[in-house]
């Protein structure tokens, strides 16, 4: 799959609305765990886990946008490194 239809899919999916509200949940279900002050320490482990987890959903979202947008200064010309190759 070319990056353009990546980051089109990878959009799509965290502009939706039930995605983002799943996450949300999810979320705030584990930061529950860090405020209630009778959960176990395995408790919070997990919730911290799970934390990242989802951290690491949106650096990759994050890291796919990034890309995109590199491949479109290519394309373009726009990028610094082409400004600096004379013709």
């Amino acid at each position: 799959m070319n990056i353009k239809d990546k980051a089109a899919k990878i959009r799509t999916l965290s502009n939706d609305d039930t995605y983002q509200e799943v996450i949300k949940e999810i979320r705030n279900a584990q930061v529950s765990v860090f405020l209630n002050g009778q959960s176990q320490l395995e408790a919070i482990n997990d919730a911290h886990d799970i934390i990242r987890a989802l951290d690491k959903i949106e650096d990759y979202f994050n890291t796919v946008f990034a890309d995109e947008a590199i491949f479109d200064k290519k394309e373009r010309g726009t990028a610094p490194w082409k400004r600096l190759i004379p013709k």
